[in-house]
């Protein structure tokens, strides 16, 4: 209650002191005389007029931009901004203090500056984010403080601005690159239009969980009195794969982002050679899609967004089934039981898995990995 009511009654402290001032300046004058003293007296008196219109009057923008020195960035790089204030020309003011609104994860530097009186139309600034971090981070609101030589009065302006930049996973160059699994799956010989394209039957085989309700064979099912599913003789998902488990329990966040740089790097670098490369990436879910050409950006994109998820790998997904054939590169920051049942999930669908890391695991479920035919690599940058 005490602090509301000083509140209230701060701002008739402010006509008082001018009241006062100018009280003490004229009775100064009147009693001193002389050309000295009424000069002071003037002078003062204009100034604090000067102030009362400058308060009185609103502080209108034109318009307000915010420009990032590069239009696409990656982590670890710095990044200018600079802020660009558009007012009138004959806009009176003391000052004004601008501030801009730095995403919370890039608020590392001062990003504000100070402007005195000026009759220029635009008021710009500039200011360095060192060492950007991986994410989309969105800029705020813009706002500036006017005050006066006094500072009697202050005023408060929020101009809405807007900007969201997107911060692509850093691409390294791997001192080696993984060339496991057959010539067929490396190559990527054959290119997926879809995967809903017919194939040819070429037999049927006992039901594996994660198969398709659509190629379960009902009639040998019903015969065989045991679940069925029919096998093809050629396959859509028939070249490379990378595949990023967002999964993170006892490893470090740093250790997150690198794994998902190996993945952005071994992206870039076999999709200079591969014609079919497929990427799929966990976050609550798998999302998935062929990386052609521009598609590498989107893909860039996605891995940007990508945060640590809680929940292990599902050792059963609809999605296992639609690797069948491909060579999987498994990247991961860390392994666990539900990773090493799900590569065997993936396996019996008959798929070829490798394991790519930036750090070394546990021998026990390295060795494990090792006795399904499953090779670990730990990937380190040059």
């Amino acid at each position: 209650m005490k602090g509301t009511f000083l509140n209230v009654i701060r701002p008739f402290f402010k006509y008082l002191f001018i009241l006062i001032l100018l009280g003490s300046v004229f009775s100064y004058a009147m009693f001193q005389g002389g050309f000295v003293s009424w000069f002071l007296f003037y002078s003062v008196t204009t100034v604090l007029l000067y102030t009362v219109v400058v308060a009185i009057l609103p502080f209108k923008v034109r318009g307000i931009e915010r420009i990032l020195s590069k239009e696409t960035v990656h982590s670890g790089e710095d990044v200018d901004v600079t802020v660009i204030i558009h007012k009138r020309r004959f806009q009176p003011f003391f000052f004004v203090r601008i501030q801009d609104a730095a995403p919370e994860l890039l608020r590392r530097v001062e990003s504000s500056a100070l402007f005195f009186f000026s009759f220029q139309r635009q008021l710009v600034f500039s200011y360095t984010i060192p060492e950007v971090r991986r994410g989309a981070h969105s800029f705020g609101n813009v706002t500036l403080v006017i005050g006066d030589l006094f500072g009697l009065f202050e005023r408060r302006v929020t101009q809405k601005c807007e900007t969201t930049v997107l911060v692509y996973p850093r691409v390294r160059k791997l001192k080696a690159v993984p060339s496991s699994g057959s010539p067929r799956q490396l190559e990527g010989i054959r290119a997926s239009q879809s995967y809903q394209e017919d194939r040819s039957l070429a037999g049927v085989r006992q039901y594996v969980p994660g198969d398709r309700l659509t190629s379960i064979d009902w009639k040998q099912s019903a015969r065989l009195t045991n679940l069925m599913t029919k096998e093809f003789e050629s396959f859509q998902g028939e070249g490379v794969l990378i595949a990023f488990d967002s999964f993170l329990s006892k490893s470090s966040k740093e250790s997150f982002e690198h794994a998902v740089e190996l993945t952005a790097s071994l992206m870039t670098e076999f999709a200079k050679g591969q014609s079919t490369l497929r990427l799929a990436v966990r976050s609550q879910d798998f999302v998935s899609f062929d990386v052609r050409g521009k598609s590498l950006a989107a893909g860039l994109k996605l891995l940007a967004q990508v945060e640590p998820n809680s929940k292990p790998l599902p050792t059963i997904h609809r999605i296992y089934r639609e690797w069948q054939g491909m060579h999987v590169y498994f990247v991961c920051a860390e392994l666990d039981k539900q990773t090493v049942l799900a590569c065997k999930t993936i396996l019996e669908q008959k798929g070829f898995v490798s394991i790519c890391m930036v750090s070394n695991a546990d021998p026990v479920m390295v060795n494990e990995l090792e006795k399904m035919g499953i090779t670990v690599y730990v990937l380190e940058n040059e």
